[in-house]
């Protein structure tokens, strides 16, 4: 014969609350509570037995769990804390409700009202994201997005849905309502209670000690006790924590929903641990067999698990000793904080556990090597790139999550003398940080808080908003050490008061020790937002000091590096503390400002004059037919002495890499985490619409015949059409394609070079080379292709655009454009390699391989 379970009226707490005699307290109290209690608990059975239907590979919610949590509620409350019949009641009610929102059957509204929340709409965002095309209707993603997304929303929601689902009613058909508590004076006196205490098992337990300060008073129609909202939280959060043995994990049913992934190893651990039991402060877990070595991963979980509960424990003690109340019985977990002390009670078999797992120990060596230099490379100018990265970033959310238009929000960007040294101040009034960003995913290297869960705990319904942050990797902060090795950074978030600002001050460099304290009255931007200051290593009473810094010069503005590193940025840039400055950069003013304004903007190095009486007007919009623009550029070929072009791809906004043989500005994405290198994002066929025109302007321009030749290159390179641009050199004349053609026609055989300009060799040449380079004259009968590079992007190995030729390739697209054209005028032709003479110095001549194709004799 079967013995009966356990049954949770036995446990500790239940008869301490409801049975046993109590001084003040009356039968017909006890069983009130107790009776109202379990009417509830019948009505909460049905509902939580929908969660596994939601939520398959979870472990057992249903009412075994719930019933489970007054037994190790007991196990840390017997004998050490005091609960009133209505304490017990409103306990027992949150435990019943804690969980009960993990299916949708907690919403009145059912999905349709879940997928009204943010948190659906940032869950829904993040599954869809970028790649997955939207569809044309809800119905025809309802189901897979459901399926997909549900879960997640789920779990997010049930802890705010608990706070209300006392309160909802459940109708049929005829309208009638049922609530789970029935009793309406009841209900109506401790709902909000029940649900609040029920929802703060997700909360921190610094919230806990924040929110439930205030205990509620008497239930005057049934008792005269008090509710301790506190003492009644922390038990829960407890009591849930610690229920993680066998029960919540019956092995039959393991294997009839066969869970899968991190599930399965929940399912692993918990199928084989024990009721825990108290030692005298101490919770001891102990398993019913060893974890062999193929299960590994899932003893690690159990250690993790339980080493949060210890840590929880610790929490929750501190917080009932601030308040002066009744402290729980268990303060920690037996060999929680040792892998091989917590093996001899959840034992191995085959293997032992060490905390030997793949680590950083020395974390601040590998922040200052991989955080700075190593990472970026040597060039100064980039922790202020990246500090006007995240500043943009921060403008950004808030613009989304407070409905901002697009242009609102600035930086600003000013140097400090303070005690013989100088700090620069980049300051934004974004969104702002909570203490738990600042010293969470700001200081966690490799960890963007953008992409990290926390973005829609702290802001919900961001990412649904679209929110997609420049910075994507968790790196960009720990540049600022190349400048300096003291970093203050001082926030306070949009929606709180000056007494939340915080400022976190870290000396030393990257291994230095942060210190968090409250931020002074004033200290913090006043409207929100946050203000980074970098203490510089070299340190001046003047500009010099931090120019020197980022340059190397000392010859450039801080304003000049700051919008050529942020060229396009959609956020206004100013430089200088005081208010009465103009902005640098307006938002997305690139595609406006004047030509010369736009290169010189660019033209960081400032060796290329811009002369506006000499300016090309050639710049022009890359956009595709739905007016999406891609950049505004020229093609603009400078010989090899020249500066490098005013030309840069950006991504969103942030200078990336160097265009070469254009000036202006390409959107693109990077290819890098450092974003030193990025790909234009220009469509194939706009790129060659631009090109074309191109090929217009050029063609009418003063440039030199040789560089409108070598910007036919570029042309092809892009897929244009070159029209009237000249080819190649032939007799001392430039020909265009149609010129080229006619010439053509009355020869049978010609000579290319296609090497472009014809070099000094020293092996070959029999002539001294001052004389080569003075009096070098070309032979007319050779035709001179020019080879130039055309391509666009060429940093980092990657080339772009990369425009197919098929037979010469090697050589480059204007030279194949002329094969091309010399077979369509010949149809027929034969081609040699030859050493020939290409021209001659006086009366020495100057041989080189060259191409010779003549038209084959045609046999009798």
């Amino acid at each position: 014969m079967d013995l009966p379970r356990p049954d949770f009226r036995q446990t500790w707490l239940w008869q301490h609350v409801f049975i046993m005699p109590r001084p003040g307290i009356t039968q017909d109290e006890q069983r009130f509570f107790a009776t109202s209690f379990l009417a509830m608990r019948e009505k909460v059975e049905h509902l939580v037995g929908f969660i596994s239907t939601e939520m398959p590979g979870l472990t057992v919610h249903d009412l075994s769990h719930l019933d489970a949590l007054w037994g190790t509620a007991s196990i840390v409350t017997e004998g050490a804390v005091t609960l009133s019949p209505a304490e017990g009641f409103v306990l027992g009610a949150a435990m019943l409700i804690h969980d009960s929102a993990m299916t949708r059957a907690a919403y009145e509204g059912g999905v349709s009202e879940i997928q009204r929340t943010v948190e659906w709409k940032d869950a829904y965002a993040k599954w869809r994201g970028s790649e997955k095309p939207v569809a044309a209707s809800d119905e025809e993603i309802g189901s897979e997005a459901t399926l997909a997304v549900l879960p997640d929303v789920l779990r997010r929601l049930h802890a705010k849905q608990a706070a209300a689902i006392v309160d909802r009613p459940w109708k049929d058909a005829s309208g009638a309502a049922t609530y789970l508590i029935e009793d309406n004076a009841l209900r109506y006196f401790y709902a909000k209670t029940i649900g609040t205490i029920a929802q703060s098992h997700w909360w921190s337990v610094d919230k806990i000690g924040r929110e439930l300060s205030q205990d509620l008073g008497a239930y005057a129609e049934r008792t005269n006790s008090a509710i301790d909202l506190i003492k009644l939280a922390c038990i829960l959060r407890i009591a849930d924590g610690l229920h993680l043995d066998s029960r919540r994990a019956p092995r039959f049913l393991r294997m009839l929903i066969n869970p899968a992934g991190h599930s399965a190893l929940h399912w692993d651990f918990q199928e084989r641990i024990a009721h825990p039991h108290v030692e005298a402060d101490t919770v001891v877990f102990t398993s019913s067999r060893p974890f062999q070595r193929h299960e590994a991963d899932a003893w690690w979980l159990a250690y993790d698990t339980l080493s949060y509960v210890d840590h929880e424990l610790s929490e929750v003690e501190a917080l009932l000793r601030s308040r002066n109340k009744e402290l729980l019985k268990a303060r920690r977990v037996k060999g929680a904080t040792f892998p091989e002390a917590f093996s001899r009670m959840i034992t191995t078999e085959g293997w032992r556990p060490v905390d030997a797992r793949m680590k950083v120990t020395d974390v601040p060596r590998i922040v200052e090597s991989l955080g700075g230099s190593k990472l970026y490379g040597s060039d100064p100018r980039v922790p202020l790139r990246e500090l006007i990265q995240n500043a943009a970033d921060a403008i950004q959310a808030r613009r989304r999550i407070q409905k901002r238009n697009t242009t609102w929000g600035e930086i600003r960007i000013h140097i400090r003398s303070e005690n013989g040294t100088e700090w620069l101040i980049v300051e934004d009034n974004g969104i702002g940080m909570s203490e738990l960003v600042l010293t969470g995913p700001l200081l966690d290297f490799g960890t963007s808080f953008w992409r990290s869960p926390l973005i829609m705990d702290e802001f919900p319904g961001l990412v649904a908003a679209g929110m997609e942050a420049i910075g994507r990797f968790g790196i960009g902060f720990f540049s600022v050490f190349m400048l300096g090795d003291s970093v203050r950074v001082i926030s306070r978030r949009y929606d709180r008061g000056e007494e939340d600002a915080r400022i976190l001050e870290i000396s030393g460099g990257a291994g230095g020790r942060p210190m968090l304290s409250v931020s002074p009255r004033g200290e913090a931007p006043i409207d929100g937002g946050t203000r980074v200051e970098v203490r510089l290593k070299i340190a001046t009473n003047a500009d010099g000091g931090l120019l020197k810094s980022l340059t190397n010069t000392g010859t450039h503005t801080l304003g000049k590096v700051a919008a050529a590193l942020a060229p396009s940025l959609d956020v206004r840039i100013v430089v200088g503390e005081r208010e009465d400055v103009s902005p640098l950069v307006e938002p997305n003013d690139w595609l406006a400002i004047s030509e010369l304004l736009l290169l010189d903007r660019l033209d960081f190095n400032a060796r290329t004059s811009l002369n506006p009486g000499k300016l090309q007007t050639a710049i022009r919009p890359l956009c595709d037919d739905s007016g999406t623009n891609y950049g505004r550029a020229a093609i603009s070929v400078r010989r090899s002495w020249q500066s490098s072009n005013p030309g840069c791809v950006t991504v969103c906004g942030l200078k990336s890499n160097q265009l070469w043989n254009v000036d202006g500005i390409m959107t693109g994405e990077a290819t890098t985490a450092v974003r030193n290198i990025a790909i234009p994002l220009v469509p194939q066929n706009v790129l060659a619409d631009w090109a074309t025109e191109q090929a217009v302007l050029i063609a009418k321009s003063r440039m030199e015949e040789e560089r409108k030749a070598c910007a036919a290159e570029v042309v092809l390179e892009c897929g244009g059409k070159i029209g009237r641009l000249p080819i190649c050199k032939w007799a001392g004349t430039w020909l265009t394609t149609k010129q080229f053609i006619a010439q053509i026609s009355q020869h049978r055989e010609m000579f290319l070079y296609f090497e472009g300009e014809v070099v000094y060799d020293e092996d070959k040449d029999d002539v001294h080379p001052r004389e080569f380079k003075e009096h070098f004259k070309e032979d007319e009968k050779v035709v001179f292709v020019p080879r130039h590079n055309g391509s666009i992007i060429r940093d980092g190995g990657v080339k772009w655009p990369i425009k197919s030729v098929p037979d010469h390739s090697s050589i480059s697209n204007l030279a194949n454009h002329v094969v091309s054209t010399i077979h369509a005028v010949w149809k027929s032709i034969d081609e040699d390699l030859k050493s020939c003479v290409v021209g001659t110095v006086h009366e020495t001549m100057i041989e080189r391989k060259i191409n010779l194709f003549y038209i084959p004799e045609i046999e009798e």
